[in-house]
């Protein structure tokens, strides 16, 4: 017969009961304690912290102690009625709400109209509010009057990981415990004892590796060690905790390392296409190479013993602290760039192979562009296409009719602004069309911008090959499109600085003065008579 007994997840199982199970939140618990056995207890509490540090497991251990039927006692008996119903989330006086799904003016209308009721048999009747940051703007205004002026009975308690949204209005009604990540050291600890009870097949690398991935939340570590308690017989390393979510390993980033610092583009491209046929987020690869760069750096510096006992530092000895730090520095850039698009490998892998190649990236260069000499030209002695000789030719007519000796104008730009502003539109137009290719463009070396004879020319610092590639295959669906928008011009042509590519002049005949009332005859379908006097 099979057994019916439902399983509990790990977190669950373990979540502490009372303060003294409480990890890595002295402080808190300590004030909470004192205020319950003093009888200096408030009727609005703010639990702010991260994730997974205890925010609502106080909140309900705070509850027992509130309404133990041996209390108001920081040690609930959990023998007691009260006790077992609030741990089994049962009890009728303690309502948690979850203000990410119950986020309206009406959800909290319900709400104080449930605070005009005493409590049924208990105490306190206490109201903890989960993700209370998502409350509406109205359900706060609906909240303030019971929280400002709230009967003996009422106790709430407010549980966010961003309190920063919550209204000046509440957070002043609250007294605030902010919780804080908990130290890797006692969240080890911890496991350990976790791992021999549940899960002896996890290796201590694995629980460090666990530890560090789960930023300081004691129920995301413990989810972890959840998943592999089922693995088998055969034990957990390190590398296997990466693999279930994706990770890559150290040994490949200091390879990637390696091979960035050595300017090794072979080998860069055979790890990268490593890492993409094992499913690696560039996201990932770019945060975990910063982290471990930085472990590293600290290390050294405050020469202590090493967090991980298996990290590959020997490949990053061999190179200067600075370059290290100057690496780290530019995947951090990258990965601001590549933050918003759907697919960044490509454009990661670009960047990687540029570095690689020894190649300018300009990842500063779109917020220094202006103040770094990058020049927006316009060829001023060279006549304006044929498209636009007829509105100069028109001025000039309105200007001094009939005149021999006038020329026609000089060629300048016909979008408003200046040359700078002008590139600013331009690329912001790229982006609006497609977000790769705006980001492409923002992160190239441009050293100068020009209108030449009807062509937009956009010269380039030294090998950038590799980025005009990709950009002029999307030159008539996206740069013309802009650069007839900004620009008034239907050509595009990217520049190498330096390079012998030849000047296309596009030659356009001068009309002459005699023939300028002819021209615009012809080209408006008008007859001798519109422009007698």
């Amino acid at each position: 017969m099979e057994s019916t007994e439902r399983y509990v997840s790990l977190y669950r199982k373990y979540r502490p009961t009372t303060f003294g199970g409480v990890i890595g939140q002295e402080t808190v618990v300590r004030i909470l304690k004192g205020s319950v056995d003093t009888g200096r207890t408030s009727h609005a509490y703010l639990f702010a912290g991260p994730k997974g540090t205890g925010k609502t497991t106080v909140a309900r251990i705070l509850a027992k102690a509130l309404n133990c039927d041996r209390g108001p006692s920081s040690h609930p008996c959990m023998e007691c009625e009260h006790c077992k119903a609030i741990t089994s989330g049962t009890d009728i006086d303690v309502i948690e709400i979850d203000a990410a799904s119950n986020r309206g003016i009406e959800d909290i209308r319900d709400l104080r109209e449930s605070t005009r009721f005493v409590p049924a048999h208990s105490r306190k009747k206490i109201f903890i509010i989960d993700e209370a940051h998502m409350l509406t703007p109205f359900a706060f205004n609906a909240l303030l009057k019971t929280l400002e002026e709230p009967p003996a009975y009422l106790v709430f308690i407010l549980a966010t990981t961003e309190p920063q949204k919550l209204p000046e209005t509440i957070l002043s009604r609250c007294q605030r415990f902010d919780f804080k990540r908990i130290s890797e050291t006692a969240m080890f600890q911890y496991l350990q004892g976790l791992r021999n009870i549940e899960a002896p097949n996890i290796t201590d690398e694995a629980l460090h590796q666990i530890v560090a991935l789960s930023g300081g939340s004691m129920r995301g570590a413990i989810g972890l060690v959840d998943q592999f308690s089922v693995f088998g017989a055969e034990s957990v390393s390190g590398a296997t905790v990466l693999d279930l979510l994706g990770l890559p390993t150290e040994e490949n980033i200091s390879l990637l390392v390696e091979a960035l610092l050595s300017r090794d583009p072979k080998a860069v491209s055979s790890v990268l296409d490593q890492l993409e046929r094992s499913g690696i987020e560039p996201a990932d690869l770019l945060e975990r190479t910063i982290a471990l760069v930085s472990r590293y750096i600290l290390d050294k510096v405050t020469i202590r013993t090493p967090s991980s006992d298996n990290v590959p530092t020997d490949r990053l000895k061999a190179f200067p602290d600075a370059a290290l730090v100057s690496l780290a520095a530019a995947f951090a850039r990258i990965l601001q760039q590549s933050a918003y698009l759907s697919d960044p490998y490509l454009l990661v892998q670009t960047f990687l192979l540029a570095i690689a190649l020894d190649l300018p990236m300009g990842l500063d260069r779109w917020h220094e562009e202006f103040s770094h000499g990058v020049q927006f030209t316009s060829s001023q002695d060279a006549p304006r296409p044929a498209v636009r000789q007829v509105e100069a030719v028109q001025k000039t007519v309105e200007a001094s009719p009939g005149s021999p000796d006038e020329t026609v104008p000089e060629s300048r730009s016909t979008s408003p602004g200046e040359p700078a502003d002008q590139w600013a539109h331009f690329k912001a137009l790229v982006s609006d069309a497609n977000k790769p290719i705006g980001v492409m463009l923002q992160a190239l070396d441009v050293r100068e911008v020009r209108v030449d004879q009807g062509v937009l020319r956009i010269v380039l610092g030294p090998k950038t090959k590799l980025f005009r590639t990709m950009l002029e295959q999307k030159q008539d669906e996206v740069l013309v499109p802009a650069a007839r928008s900004a620009y008034a011009v239907d050509q595009v042509r990217l520049v190498e600085e330096g390079s012998q590519e030849p000047v296309q002049q596009e030659t356009v005949a001068e009309v002459p003065v005699d023939d300028k009332l002819e021209l615009l005859k012809k080209t408006f379908d008008a007859t001798e008579s519109l422009f007698g006097s």
